[in-house]
């Protein structure tokens, strides 16, 4: 055991070495970290998505309840922010529409408000051209969702009429109804309320600025490795054979190489950190987003961060065997698995068939231990998935050794 203790020393020392060439690395790293994170929201949310929705709406004659009716949706603020509503016949609206002039149509029913009124609710055509781009989308999902609201206002005043008749009490339906109007209304007019209240955006739970600070940081740590490519190369055969006789067999060798690169990941993600801080502390006058890494929970997440990182990099290099395939081998598995992990774009983005990827990349995994060591808050599920990324590194850069022996 004296001797595997004395080995990890040693390789300790020898990863340490390293940390001048690791270092102004890190740096130049940092100066791309920053600009990724101050740049990334104005690329995502910077400009508008899409521009206003042009929409036909096609009324029968001599229907001014339809009008009416027409006219108060256009007026909701979650409808009149995006949407600008044209009065059009049928034809005129279709010729529109194949032009590229109208981005919809809405073919209004005659008597819309009496069927509305006694339940027959004749349907609303929406019509939207072939292909149709993210404009006619959007207005396909509001169309649908006030369809909904309106479904489920109508089944609360069915219900509580439903209810009145089985207590006999079918004089107060009016009154009822009367009243349940008024709340369903109050509920389904001012739909802006819903998105003060909640706000959903491309990268989950986090701003985007955090949201690619993270991404940054794990890009950030996994190329760090470069600049120490010499410390990971495997060693020479007959080093191999002098260890191996001295009882240090692969397993050993791995545990040392792989602490080794995690401690020196660890000091300088503290280092770095600090640093940043410091400079957000003292332009900002701000604390920083990663105070919570100073909480038993934030520090521990983080070395486990660290650990499955080191545990990656190690793999990569020891299956490359050599300085250039290694870095190699680590630019470009890093950056795909990086894409796939929705990393420089969030997942959300990318295509169902990229997006069930996600979950098993190590870059995802990795920015699932940072969130967690910036929240301060202990997951089982992410520090189970650090734990079995570093494990998988162990086990197979252990074995990679033992077949080579």
């Amino acid at each position: 055991m004296l001797a595997h203790l004395v080995f990890w020393r040693l390789e300790w020392k020898r990863a340490y070495l390293k940390f001048p060439q690791v270092f102004a690395g890190a740096i130049a790293l940092l100066f791309l970290a920053i600009a990724v994170a101050l740049f990334a929201s104005r690329a995502l949310y910077g400009g508008a998505a899409v521009g206003r929705v042009a929409v036909g709406v096609v009324l029968p004659e001599d229907d001014l309840l339809a009008k009416r009716m027409a006219s108060m949706v256009s007026s909701l603020d979650s409808v009149k922010s995006i949407c600008d509503f044209q009065y059009v016949d049928r034809q005129e609206g279709l010729e529109k529409l194949k032009g590229g002039e109208l981005y919809a149509v809405m073919d209004m029913p005659e008597g819309l408000i009496e069927g509305i009124m006694d339940g027959s609710n004749p349907p609303v055509r929406v019509l939207l051209p072939a292909g149709a781009g993210a404009e006619s989308q959007i207005f396909r999902e509001l169309t649908e969702a006030g369809a909904q609201i309106l479904s489920a206002a109508q089944a609360g005043i069915y219900g509580g009429g439903q209810l009145y008749r089985s207590l006999s009490r079918e004089g107060e339906i009016p009154q009822m109804e009367e009243e349940l109007n008024a709340i369903f209304l109050s509920y389904s007019l001012p739909r802006e309320d819903y998105f003060r209240h909640q706000q959903v955006g491309a990268t989950g739970d986090v701003e985007v600025s955090v949201f690619y600070g993270i991404s940054a940081y794990v890009l950030f740590l996994l190329m760090l490795a470069v600049p120490a490519s010499g410390y990971l190369l495997p060693f020479p055969l007959n080093m191999r054979q002098k260890l191996n006789l001295a009882g240090i067999g692969g397993a050993s060798r791995t545990v040392g190489k792989l602490s080794g690169l995690a401690s020196l990941f660890f000091t300088l993600t503290l280092l770095t950190a600090g640093l940043m801080g410091a400079l957000i502390w003292a332009v900002e006058g701000e604390r920083p987003a990663w105070e919570a890494w100073g909480r038993p929970e934030g520090f521990l997440g983080l070395l486990l961060v660290c650990l499955a990182a080191a545990s990656f990099v190690v793999f990569l290099y020891r299956a490359a065997g050599t300085l250039m395939g290694g870095v190699m081998a680590l630019f470009l598995t890093v950056t795909v698995q990086h894409f796939l992990a929705g990393g420089f774009l969030p997942e959300v983005f990318l295509p169902l068939s990229l997006r069930v990827l996600a979950p098993a990349m190590p870059s995802k995994v990795l920015m699932d231990g940072v969130k967690m060591a910036l929240a301060g808050a202990w997951d089982m599920a992410v520090a189970g998935k650090l734990g079995l990324l570093t494990l998988a590194g162990f086990l197979l850069t252990s074995l990679w050794e033992r077949w080579e022996r």
